[in-house]
C-alpha cells in the first residue's frame, strides 16, 4: 500500500518499533544477568512477558527479576499496544480519506457543465490549466502517466487518469456537456484521434488542438479541429515581432494579462433577451455607461471579423462581442450582455 503521508508514518509507526525492538533486546539481556537464564530461555521469557500469552515460568524469579518482569510488562506491551493502535489508525485513516476522495471526485466530476476538458498534460497541456485555473474555469485533465495526474493532484485539479483517445475515458469527462477540449497529446495522430473522438460524442464542442507539425495542421482541421495552435510557429513569429516591433508586443502582453487591475481584451456572447439584445452600440453605451471599446462584432459561425464596430453597429443574440477595458468595464459590459 502507498501511503499519502510516508513521513508521518515513519515517525508515528518506525520510531515506536525501533523502541520496542530495543526493550526487546533489553529484557532478553536483563533475563541473562539477573536470572542467569541461557539466550534462548531469556529470549523466549521476554517473548511471553511482551506478548502476555499466559505461558508459565521457567523457573522462579527473584525479587530483582519480578522488578524487571513488572518494568518489561509496563513499558514492552505499553509500546506494543501502541503501535498496534497506532497502526490500524493510520491505515483505516489513509484507507477512509482515499475513499472519500475517490467518492468525491467521482460527485464532481458527474456535475460538470459546460466545462473544459485538457488531454494531456505536458508543458502546453499545463500552461492551459493555469489559465484556466487562474481564470476559475471549471476543467478536468485526462492524461494516463503518473507524472502529470500527480501534478493534478497537488493542485487539486479534476482528473481522470486513462487514454483520451478512448471514447469510454471521454465519456467519464461528462463531454456530452462539456463547452471545450484542447487535444494537447504529445503527437498528432494522438490529438487527431482524440478529435474524433469528442466530434463523434458531442458535435457541438470547441476543440482546439495542438500540431507538432506544420504538414499536419490541415489534416487535424478536417479531423474537426475547430482552431489548431502550432506552438513553434506562434513562438518563432512572436520573437520575430518582439524583435520588429517590441512596444505592440508589449503592450499586448499587458492586456492579455488576468490580474484585475490590467487592461484586457475579451470575447462576450451575447445572449437573447440580454439588456443590449437588438441595441445598437451608440444607444448602448449612452443609456448603460458602457467605458469599455467594442471592438468588433462577430456574427454567430464566423471565425473572425476585421471590420470595425461604428456607433451604428446592431447587437443582436448569438454574435459575440470583442471588446478592451479595464476588468471592470468589462464585467459591467458581461453582464450587460447576458443577464
Amino acid at each position: 500500500m502507498k501511503f499519502k503521508n510516508s513521513p508521518l508514518f515513519f515517525k508515528r509507526i518506525m520510531i515506536p518499533a525501533i523502541i520496542l525492538v530495543f526493550i526487546y533486546f533489553l529484557g532478553s539481556l536483563g533475563y541473562m544477568i539477573i536470572e542467569e537464564m541461557t539466550f534462548l530461555d531469556s529470549l523466549f521469557m521476554t517473548t511471553i512477558t511482551l506478548t502476555t500469552v499466559g505461558y508459565g515460568l521457567i523457573k522462579e524469579l527473584s525479587e530483582a527479576g519480578t522488578i524487571f518482569t513488572i518494568l518489561l510488562i509496563i513499558f514492552g506491551t505499553g509500546t506494543a499496544a501502541y503501535i498496534l493502535i497506532t497502526l490500524t489508525d493510520f491505515i483505516l485513516s489513509e484507507f477512509l480519506s482515499g475513499r472519500i476522495e475517490k467518492r468525491r471526485k467521482i460527485k464532481m466530476i458527474s456535475k460538470l457543465k459546460n466545462h473544459y476538458i485538457i488531454c494531456g498534460l505536458g508543458r502546453v497541456g499545463l500552461e492551459i490549466a493555469k489559465e484556466l485555473s487562474g481564470n476559475r474555469v471549471d476543467f478536468i485533465i485526462v492524461d494516463n502517466a503518473d507524472g502529470p495526474i500527480e501534478i493534478a493532484r497537488q493542485n487539486n485539479w479534476l482528473y481522470i487518469k486513462g487514454d483520451a483517445t478512448n471514447d469510454e475515458t471521454l465519456i467519464e469527462t461528462q463531454i456530452a456537456s462539456a463547452k471545450c477540449l484542447f487535444a494537447a497529446l504529445d503527437t498528432d495522430s494522438e490529438n487527431v484521434y482524440v478529435i474524433l473522438s469528442a466530434k463523434s460524442l458531442n458535435p457541438s464542442i470547441f476543440v482546439v488542438a495542438r500540431a507538432t507539425i506544420h504538414e499536419t495542421i490541415n489534416k487535424i482541421e478536417k479531423a474537426g479541429a475547430d482552431r489548431v495552435v502550432s506552438p513553434q510557429i506562434i513562438g518563432g513569429r512572436r520573437m520575430a515581432a518582439m524583435a520588429l516591433q517590441p512596444s505592440i508586443c508589449d503592450f499586448l502582453n499587458t492586456i492579455m494579462q488576468i490580474e484585475e487591475d490590467e487592461i484586457k481584451l475579451a470575447e462576450i456572447e451575447i445572449t437573447p433577451n440580454s439588456r443590449i439584445d437588438n441595441v445598437i452600440i451608440s444607444e448602448a453605451g449612452k443609456k448603460y455607461e458602457i467605458e469599455a471599446l467594442i471592438i468588433s462584432v462577430i456574427d454567430k459561425g464566423e471565425k473572425i471579423s476585421i471590420k470595425k464596430a461604428s456607433g451604428d453597429t446592431k447587437m443582436k443574440s448569438g454574435q459575440k462581442i470583442i471588446a478592451i477595458g479595464t476588468a471592470s468595464q468589462i464585467k459591467h459590459l458581461t453582464d450587460l450582455a447576458t443577464e
